[in-house]
């Protein structure tokens, strides 16, 4: 997510040349690197880095220092002067004077400066003084339209407390310059950005030498920020259109047949002038409606506009619009058009989150995501899938170790979706963003158990028309896995250290490791059926709106395995992307499930201020545990009440202790819980 930041955008040239004079436009909120063409995530070298990248510098400069000269791989202008070759400095200076011999300091100041050599493009005051802070770079796209990318990989905030990614780019053809903040771990770091044609001309970017960090922490180009470099001045009138809405894929454009639709945008002024008047258009291919706007949009300022004029969706299936801007006296309409579509459905799905979480009982900090992925099964188990995905321990699945592993860069990581990794702390939030996704189907499943093995109906019910490689996979999954020998014991690293509690472990005052006996895993995956992309064939390669389809899977159970204790896990995947567009998670008749033990739970009053009452029938005598956690997951508070005889029982909940808001009453009984929701105001 971008941070909230208010930025005073505007160029500051400090003195006018004979030859050329550089002008800068910021992209604040791009969605996308410039121009499309780098798609890559952001990783570390060895950590996740997609292939192609070549390294120029591999990092440990405990001083400034130069990489090696690297070749220009087209014909490039700087300053309206052909340049072929360049080196770059770890404090962030790319210089095509390559006889330069000082690497520029890590403390950077406002621009120009005698420390920087001539014919230089500064994104400075970042260090390479980690050992994994390489300096890469990679071409994207075809000539005449090719961008080189230099990279700052994982490079290191002076204050060596987080990582940064930014990145300096050379675009064929047009001799642009882009300086891309790609990628922010929470650092303090502020730069100086920008271009130095020598120690007394220089083009900066307003705020620096203290330009902070806009990008957030997402791998994807999704969040970054850049600052782009032309030769020339800045144009009197130069609208652009960005951000339309709805945005094409996204929850919001999947609308029911007859649905009615607002097309908006964001409309960005890239010229000196005030923008006062604009043609606000679009077209779905055979009719175009018109809205004239008035604003009042400043030099680098933006405006958002809908349009007075609605579009109803005809019918199911995908139907593209086109979408722009007229503003008199644009010098620029190469920035004037977008596209998006709106699909009609039948029906919204229920969509679940799925996670997979990367993790092992060797991994030392792995604790911290079996307390998230029970915090979350906890608060929201009937709309998160669930899959704990080991690695190089007595639970590894192969197959899916292999696929997981070329996804993370560490362990513990949750992949959300198949579209983002991230911490398993972040589980939360992320299942906030994600839990309004569009679904494309309602999944289920029936199983059949013989005793020896299961047979699997993957069902789905289609909203939405769907035309590709599109897969059912099953992944079964498992609770309360124990196992007896030395590698089934925890390692962990919060022994005696950090505060973490869940799962249920204190895991503070737990040994490190924590030995197999006082050892249960949930949520264990013991096979991905299909395949880690899914079972090819599975579905029709056309897939209309209202539709259902079936596919049978056979499971043979190992020995061990508690099939009582097992979930069935079908997911709808996106081969083409690997991503997964939906989930569902279910049990096969006879699993012992809460109800068969617990009787009508109560909790009142509810909404409650000083005090709630609990309040439940046990069918049987049962040892009992009360929980109760905030909305993130957290537990805020836990009793054992012992064994507890048949019949019903009432327990009294202290809520003056707690910040208003929305809690989990949870009766653990046999290892199933019975969850209920207070509020407390």
């Amino acid at each position: 997510m971008k941070k909230l930041f208010t930025l005073l955008c505007s160029f500051v040239l400090l003195s006018f040349y004979s030859s050329a004079q550089y002008f800068y436009v910021p992209h604040l909120a791009p969605g996308q690197n410039p121009g499309g063409l780098n798609t890559d995530d952001e990783y570390p070298v060895g950590g996740g880095q997609v292939a192609g990248w070549t390294s120029i510098h591999p990092g440990s400069a405990v001083t400034p220092a130069w990489s090696t000269t690297a070749t220009i791989p087209f014909t490039f202008n700087f300053d309206g002067n052909p340049v072929t070759s360049y080196k770059v400095s770890t404090s962030g200076v790319l210089t095509f004077t390559t006889s330069a011999v000082t690497a520029p300091p890590v403390a950077n100041v406002a621009l120009p400066d005698a420390s920087i050599p001539d014919n230089s493009i500064c994104a400075w005051g970042i260090t390479g003084s980690g050992t994994n802070d390489n300096i890469c770079t990679k071409t994207f796209g075809t000539a005449p339209n090719r961008q080189h990318w230099i990279l700052f990989s994982s490079y290191t905030d002076p204050s060596g407390t987080a990582y940064v990614y930014w990145s300096i780019v050379l675009e064929e053809t047009s001799d642009k310059i882009y300086i891309i903040d790609s990628r922010d771990g929470g650092s303090a770091l502020t730069l100086s950005l920008g271009i130095q044609v020598n120690s007394t001309t220089a083009c900066q970017v307003n705020g620096s030498p203290n330009v902070a960090s806009l990008a957030g922490a997402d791998p994807t180009p999704v969040d970054n920020v850049y600052y782009e470099f032309a030769v020339g001045s800045l144009p009197a009138v130069d609208a652009a259109i960005s951000d339309v809405t709805p945005v094409a894929g996204t929850a919001t454009s999947y609308t029911l047949v007859g649905a009615v639709n607002t097309i908006g945008a964001t409309v960005t002024n890239n010229g000196s002038s005030n923008i006062t008047s604009i043609d606000f258009k679009y077209s779905d291919g055979v009719n175009t409606w018109t809205d004239t706007k008035g604003v009042n949009i400043p030099t680098f300022g933006t405006a958002s506009i809908t349009h007075a004029t609605t579009y109803t969706t005809p019918s199911t299936g995908d139907h593209p619009l086109t979408v722009w801007i007229e503003v008199t006296g644009d010098a620029n309409t190469a920035n004037d058009n977008s596209n998006t579509a709106v699909q009609g459905v039948t029906f919204f799905p229920v969509h679940h989150v799925v996670f997979e979480e990367g993790t092992g009982t060797w991994c030392g900090w792995c604790p911290r995501g079996a307390v998230f992925m029970d915090s979350m099964a906890l608060m929201h188990g009937s709309e998160a899938v669930l899959i704990a995905v080991h690695n190089s321990d007595p639970m590894v699945v192969a197959n899916y170790d292999a696929g997981i592993g070329g996804i993370i860069s560490g362990y513990p990581s949750v992949v959300v979706n198949r579209n983002i990794v991230d911490d398993p702390s972040n589980m939360f939030p992320q299942f906030t963003n994600h839990i309004g996704d569009f679904g494309f189907a309602n999944l289920s499943q029936t199983t059949l158990y013989n005793g020896t093995s299961f047979n699997i109906t993957a069902n789905a019910d289609f909203a939405a028309d769907l035309s590709g490689d599109y897969r059912f996979a099953v992944v079964i999954t498992e609770d309360d896995v124990t196992g007896t020998t030395t590698d089934y014991d925890q390692a962990n690293y919060y022994s005696g250290s950090m505060a973490l509690q869940g799962a249920g472990h204190n895991w503070q005052f737990e040994p490190n490791p924590v030995p197999a006996a006082n050892m249960e895993y949930d949520h264990v995956a013991r096979v991905i059926l299909g395949g880690f992309n899914g079972q090819a064939g599975s579905l029709p390669g056309t897939i209309s709106a209202g539709t259902q389809h079936s596919y049978n899977f056979n499971w043979n159970i190992p020995a061990g395995v508690d099939v009582n204790k097992t979930h069935i896990n079908v997911l709808l995947i996106d081969a083409a992307n690997s991503i997964i567009l939906n989930g569902a998670s279910g049990t096969f008749t006879g699993v012992n499930e809460p109800d068969a033990i617990i009787g009508s739970t109560v909790v009142f009053p509810n909404p409650a201020n000083d005090q709630a009452a609990v309040q439940f029938n046990l069918k049987n005598s049962q040892q009992v545990m009360l929980e109760v956690y905030n909305s993130m997951g957290q537990l805020v508070s836990a009793e054992d009440k012992g064994m507890l005889p048949s019949g019903q029982h009432t327990f009294q909940i202290d809520t003056r202790g707690y910040a208003a808001g929305l809690y989990s009453v949870n009766i653990l009984v046999n290892g199933k819980a019975s969850i209920k929701k207070l509020i407390v105001e």
